[in-house]
């Protein structure tokens, strides 16, 4: 084998490898970004549903992974209108009615997210025994808004 095409082939060799090094590193990005979508579903769908058992917060969580692309759509509309709200905060002078319709646009997003968590939560309480229904309480501290108390 000549100098020259060794060359060539430990060129192309460092090219296929570094190539290959490049596309593992995006999947396993791609993987950890997943996790950590599903880790944060999880711990928002926790919070959100601590009044419920443990069988029925897993079960939907499960249906909401499932329809992880809806999900992410909706959190991610809620996110963007966030963060067109803040700049409009943060505008000079600030544009009040620019401000109410990006508020309006928020709510409208927070309620797109929370039709998917009540939707998953409507279908796994089909599903679920009317006795185990029956043992559901509101939480203690009622909203925690404002001192309320009741359910």
């Amino acid at each position: 084998m000549t100098a020259v095409l060794r060359r060539r082939t430990t060129l192309i060799l460092a090219i296929a490898l570094t190539a290959s090094l490049c596309f593992n590193l995006f999947l396993g990005g791609a993987w950890l970004a997943g996790r950590w979508f599903e880790q944060r579903v999880e711990t928002v769908a926790a919070s959100a549903m601590r009044a419920y058992p443990p069988e029925l917060r897993r079960d939907v969580l499960r249906r909401l992974l499932q329809d992880r692309a809806d999900l992410r759509s909706a959190v991610g509309g809620l996110r963007e209108a966030r963060q067109r709200m803040f700049a409009v905060m943060r505008a000079d002078p600030l544009d009040r009615g620019a401000l109410d319709a990006a508020m309006a646009e928020v709510r409208a997003r927070t309620g797109d997210v929370q039709a998917l968590l009540q939707s998953a939560l409507a279908a796994s309480l089909a599903e679920m025994p009317a006795g185990d229904r029956a043992k559901i309480q509101p939480p203690a501290g009622g909203l925690g808004l404002l001192g309320d108390r009741g359910p």
